[in-house]
Order: structure tokens, then sequence, then C-alpha cells
């Protein structure tokens, strides 16, 4: 994981009237990035015309096949998703149906799904290919940069407040906020060839936001 250092985000201050106390405002971003070790790509079978119910059985057809396939092979996870079934028109006359379902397909390496793709889409078409990083991974990274942004955050009120004359710093409220930032999908042409990829990283950023009270000592 590689960490990058953002500044700090604007500070504002709000004074309590007849009060030894002085309120910040700040907010603090730790920016990583994580390793795409996971492939993730969208295909679609479709069918289209007058019968919805015929096409229905066609667009399930493609899909067992389909879900055959990548049980065939090793690490592959599918999962069906979105079917559904639309009325078509022709100078707004109904003109047959559209009946489409998408699958799903990952895998933890690219090469395990490059030559995998290239079979499904002799009946399915490729609709989109991302590559991204596993959960575990996410979430290792992301409370390792929260973490950092914590201790920025209590480092800058605290140098804050002794630079304008106060003693202490006292946390009033906080909100740690995870902002993801990875790559969108990489749209495919539905060529049937194994589909080359380069995975990369993700960047992503954790923010930590809220107040303190600044405090003349005692």
């Amino acid at each position: 994981m590689k960490i990058l250092l953002w500044g700090l985000f604007p500070v504002s201050l709000a004074a309590s009237a007849g009060t030894a106390a002085q309120e910040i405002n700040l907010s603090v971003q730790q920016a990583y990035h994580v390793p795409n070790t996971l492939m993730v790509a969208q295909l679609q079978a479709s069918a289209t015309g007058p019968n919805a119910a015929d096409l229905g059985q066609k667009v399930n057809a493609k899909m067992r096949w389909a879900i055959q396939q990548t049980g065939k092979a090793d690490h592959v996870q599918a999962q069906t998703m979105n079917y559904h079934t639309q009325r078509d028109y022709v100078d707004g006359k109904p003109d047959g149906w559209t009946v489409q379902q998408t699958l799903q397909v990952s895998a933890p390496q690219s090469s395990r799904l490059d030559q995998l793709l290239g079979d499904l889409q002799s009946r399915l078409e490729l609709v989109s290919m991302q590559a991204a990083p596993t959960e575990s991974a996410r979430e290792s990274a992301a409370t390792a940069a929260a973490h950092q942004a914590i201790q920025r955050f209590k480092q800058r009120a605290n140098n804050f407040c002794k630079d304008f004359g106060y003693a202490q710093s006292v946390l009033n409220s906080v909100q740690i906020n995870t902002l993801r930032s990875s790559p969108g999908p990489v749209m495919m042409m539905a060529a049937r060839t194994p589909v080359a990829s380069a995975p990369g990283e993700s960047a992503m950023s954790v923010e930590v936001s809220g107040s303190v009270h600044c405090l003349n000592g005692q």
C-alpha cells in the first residue's frame, strides 16, 4: 500500500462569547492506494422478438450455459443479476419485446478470466470489465489510513490551539468517512477473443473532520 499525504483543509474558528475557549473546525484527508487484484466483468444475455415467454426461455438457456462454463474455471465466482423484460416500440407502436439478464463474473487474477470471457462471448455480450481490490485488502488499507488521519487530526488540532495562545485542545465532535475513487468500468467491444487487462491500483482516501475546543491551562 502506498500512502500520500494530502494538505489540511481550511480551518474555521468560532469564539465562545464570555468564555476562555475557542472552537476550531478542521478536516484532514489521508490518501492511499490499494492494488487491484480482483477482476470483475459483466456480460449480458439478451433476446428480442414477438413472444416474451419464448424470449425468456432463450435468455435462461444462455444463462444456464454461461454458469456451467464459469463452474469449470478455477477460482471464478459468478452471480446473476438485473433480469428484466422490456416492451419495444417503433413509431409509438408496440413492436415486440426485449428480455435481458446480466451475469457478473470475478476472479482473483485477470489471467483466470481472459480465456473464459472470450468463450462466454460466443453467446453473451461483454458489457464492462474493471479491476478492483478485494474487500479484505480495502478494509485493511482503509483502517491503516484512518489511523494515520486521526493522528494527524489530533496533532493539527493541538498545534492550532497553541498557535492561538491556548494550552490544550479537547475533542468536541468528529466524523470519519472513507472516500472511494476507484477507476470506472472499461467498456469492451464484443469481440470473441480473450481479453487483455492491467489491474493497476485503486486510489482512495479517508477523511477525518470535526471540531475541538481550545482551552486555557488551569
